[in-house]
């Protein structure tokens, strides 16, 4: 990613903290940034309706109510407008059966959510400077970033 450009990222999680923390690692790497927050997948699908611009990135948290991130992931892969979008799947689980469904249904990328700030800034760092990586789906043996 140019770092001159403004990267639009999309977040649904409903986890306050973890919302506010994706923020702050955010202001950490030198990446312009415009982030719109969803609280849940529902949310998120009407937020993206409300504009006409695709974002470059949306992040999914897995568990979330109303419609969880498997359910948004697949309305996404349906869609002709964000079918292409890299989407990268939160979770604290990092049961295998998740990992393939979630890369089956299109996922670019599965992060079992980090442990420490630290962390988190380092996973969303690659995320954002390397993202043309993730328009490349890596192999499913390479599609998993877990905590150490």
């Amino acid at each position: 990613m140019n770092l001159n450009e403004t990267c639009n990222i999309f977040l649904a999680d409903d986890d306050e903290d973890d919302t506010f923390l994706f923020q702050e690692a955010l202001g950490q790497i030198p990446v312009k940034t415009d982030l719109v927050i969803a609280e849940n997948g529902m949310e998120l699908m009407k937020k993206l309706g409300s504009t006409e611009q695709v974002p470059d990135l949306i992040f999914l948290d897995m568990n979330m109510p109303v419609k969880n991130g498997m359910e948004c992931l697949h309305e996404l892969r349906r869609s002709e407008m964000y079918n292409e979008t890299p989407v990268v799947i939160l979770s604290t689980s990092v049961a295998g059966y998740l990992l393939e469904d979630a890369y089956n249904a299109g996922a670019n990328l599965y992060i079992q959510k980090p442990t420490s700030f630290s962390n988190l800034v380092t996973i969303l760092k690659k995320c954002l400077l390397k993202k043309s990586n993730l328009i490349n789906r890596p192999e499913l043996s390479e599609f998993l970033i877990a905590n150490e």
